[in-house]
């Protein structure tokens, strides 16, 4: 089997997981409490329900949601495109994008985000306006950075329809009524987080380098492999081909109609990373790639219908973006191989397994770092052994909310180690040892 698939959970992923095992009621509560709306924790409740609640059965959620997000890229881009064979190959390049890929086997809300946002954007264009307002109203129950998107697909309706508007108010309703609904239930407690937020987080201060620190991670993912400068420099490549397009446009004044359908794309993918770059510069630090994944495929659909205009309207480049084209397949193959068979994650899963073949009855375990505290109280559980697992927090320290503060009962909470019991520590890397 895939090692990517059941290396041990990291903090984020236990924290779902951890989540999901509770009632409706309690995850609906709690999610309150933290920084994320409650729908992706409901979905992972009844498939663990289903399933079980083992890593390569809750990442294999994740990666069914990536193969739809998929599968509503090719529809994406086939509308834009008239023709499968190249939606097809299109859509090979989301499916082989190491960033996505990464991210399509945790158990976390980012892929469920990332193709509700996709898939409420191509039901639009096909003029399907319920079903989009429906399905991106369950995206504002699953991401708050919804509401970027939102206000990314409120500005190209108003600039879309700005010559009509009194004709159009139907077609306004249509669209936004569920959003707009869901937007006001949520409101109060999207500011309470948002409060919360404010108070600290763990993202530090972004500068003008994230515009390159972005495209880098997205086109390259965050593990160090042998393929990813090579695949990198061909999507430089192609991204300033797709981009010269644009250029050539200008000089032949060409205004199709297609090209301005496009311009939807470029709002969702520009204005939700401009709006939250602007917040973490000058306010809150709250950017992150992951936090913003939907606009990844946009801009990738939208340099995929640029390399096509400019392969039918320059056919002296057709060759080089063939070339290009099947390069970077071979590539993304390559590494996409390679991040499947990559374990990246620390083994707390070993740590704790050995620690419980091995304490006395009056033992206890203390995660070194409360970052791990939620892994080690997860794995603790599921391996049956009753050994208490605390969580250390000074007098003075606090448990920040960030970390899944919400799941740490004050149960759990101690404020010195216990002197008359043996403390096994589980550290950071995976291991463990006997506090002195």
């Amino acid at each position: 089997m895939l090692p990517i698939l059941h290396q041990s959970y990291w903090r984020d992923e236990a924290f779902s997981v951890l989540l999901a095992q509770k009632s409706l009621k309690d995850i609906f509560f709690l999610t309150i409490k933290d920084v994320n709306p409650p729908l992706y924790y409901f979905l992972l409740h009844f498939w663990i329900k289903l399933f079980g609640d083992f890593e390569y059965v809750t990442r294999s959620l994740s990666l069914l949601l990536f193969l739809l997000l998929v599968l509503s890229s090719f529809f994406l881009i086939k509308h834009f495109l008239k023709d499968w064979k190249i939606s097809l190959l299109g859509s090979l390049t989301i499916l082989l994008n190491p960033f996505l890929i990464e991210y399509a086997f945790e158990t976390r809300a980012y892929m469920f985000f990332t193709f509700l946002i996709i898939t409420s954007v191509l039901f639009y264009l096909k003029k399907k306006y319920l079903l989009s307002s429906l399905i991106f109203a369950l995206a504002l129950l699953t991401h708050n950075f919804a509401i970027f998107f939102l206000i990314a697909f409120f500005i190209f309706w108003f600039y879309e329809n700005r010559e009509n508007l009194k004709k159009k108010i139907g077609n306004f309703f249509l669209t936004f009524i569920l959003p707009i609904a869901v937007l006001f239930y949520w409101l109060s407690f999207l500011w309470n987080q948002w409060v919360k937020v404010t108070e600290g987080f763990w993202i530090s201060p972004k500068t003008s380098s994230i515009f390159i620190d972005t495209f880098q991670a997205y086109f390259q993912g965050f593990n160090d492999l042998p393929s990813s400068a090579s695949l990198y420099n061909l999507v430089i490549a192609l991204v300033f081909l797709g981009l010269s397009y644009w250029v050539v446009k200008i000089f032949i004044k060409d205004d199709s109609h297609q090209d301005k359908e496009i311009l939807f794309l470029v709002f969702l993918f520009s204005i939700p990373f401009l709006i939250v770059y602007l917040i973490s510069a000058f306010w809150t630090p709250i950017f992150h790639e992951r936090f913003l994944m939907p606009i990844l495929p946009f801009f990738i659909i939208f340099i995929i219908y640029s390399l096509f205009r400019l392969f039918n309207l320059k056919r002296s480049l057709s060759y080089l973006i063939l070339a290009l084209g099947v390069a970077y397949l071979f590539f993304g193959v390559q590494s996409s191989e390679e991040i499947l068979r990559k374990t990246t994650k620390p083994t707390i899963n070993y740590a704790v397994r050995q620690v419980l073949l091995i304490a006395e009855e009056n033992d206890v375990i203390v995660p070194e770092s409360n970052l791990n505290f939620l892994e080690t109280k997860y794995y603790a559980q599921r391996f049956r052994k009753k050994v208490p697992i605390y969580a250390y927090s000074p007098e003075e320290a606090k448990i920040p909310f960030y970390i899944g503060g919400v799941l740490f009962e004050d149960k759990e909470i101690i404020k010195e180690y216990p002197k008359d019991k043996k403390v096994w520590v589980i550290t950071p890397d995976g291991s463990y040892h006997l506090k002195d």
